[in-house]
C-alpha cells in the first residue's frame, strides 16, 4: 500500500513537472529569456552586472528569486481556494518576472556559484532535475504527452471543422485516453 501511494505521488509530481516544462518553460519564459538576451540594453549590462560584488549579485538574485516563489505558492493558494482565474492569472504575471531572474541568473551563474552552500544548492537540483528526467515514471508519461500533444494538434489544427465539433472531439479523445 505505502509502494503504490508512494508511486502515485511520484507520477503526480512528474506530470506536474512536465507540465511546467512544457507550457510554462518552452512556451513562455525560453522565449522571454531569448527576448532579454537579445536586447541591446542586456548587452550593455552584462559587463556591468559582472564587475559588480558577488554579495550584490547574491542580493540581486536571491530577493526577486524569492518574492517570485512566494508570488508563485500565493497563486496557488489562491487556486486551490477556488479562485481559480485569478491565481492563473497571479501565476501568468510571475512568469516575466522569473524568466528576468533566469536571465540574470545566466549572465552572473559563475559568480554566484562561487558561493559554497549556493554551489551545493544548485548541484544537488540538477541531479534530482537529472534523476527526476531518468526515471520511469518521467519517460512513460513524456511519451504519453508527446503522443497525445501530437493527436490534439491534429485534431485541433488539421480539421476544418467549427469550434464545437473540435471541442466535442477533443473531449471525447481525452476521455478515451484517460479512460473517465
Amino acid at each position: 500500500m505505502y509502494k503504490k501511494i508512494l508511486n502515485f505521488c511520484l507520477i503526480f509530481l512528474v506530470f506536474i513537472y512536465i507540465i511546467f516544462e512544457e507550457l510554462i518553460w518552452e512556451k513562455f519564459a525560453k522565449p522571454i529569456i531569448l527576448f532579454i538576451s537579445e536586447l541591446q540594453i542586456s548587452k550593455n549590462l552584462t559587463p556591468k552586472i559582472l564587475s559588480l560584488n558577488p554579495y550584490i549579485i547574491l542580493l540581486i538574485f536571491i530577493i526577486p528569486f524569492i518574492l517570485v516563489e512566494l508570488l508563485g505558492v500565493y497563486a496557488g493558494i489562491i487556486f486551490i481556494s477556488g479562485h481559480v482565474i485569478f491565481g492563473i492569472f497571479l501565476y501568468l504575471l510571475k512568469i516575466p518576472i522569473a524568466a528576468l531572474i533566469f536571465w540574470f541568473f545566466n549572465v552572473t551563474k559563475e559568480k554566484l556559484l562561487e558561493f559554497t552552500w549556493f554551489s551545493f544548492i544548485y548541484e544537488k537540483l540538477i541531479f534530482l532535475i537529472n534523476k527526476i528526467k531518468m526515471s520511469k515514471a518521467y519517460l512513460l508519461i513524456k511519451e504519453k504527452t508527446i503522443i497525445l500533444k501530437k493527436e490534439l494538434k491534429e485534431e485541433i489544427f488539421i480539421s476544418k471543422n467549427r469550434l464545437k465539433e473540435k471541442i466535442v472531439r477533443i473531449y471525447r479523445l481525452l476521455k478515451n485516453k484517460f479512460k473517465l
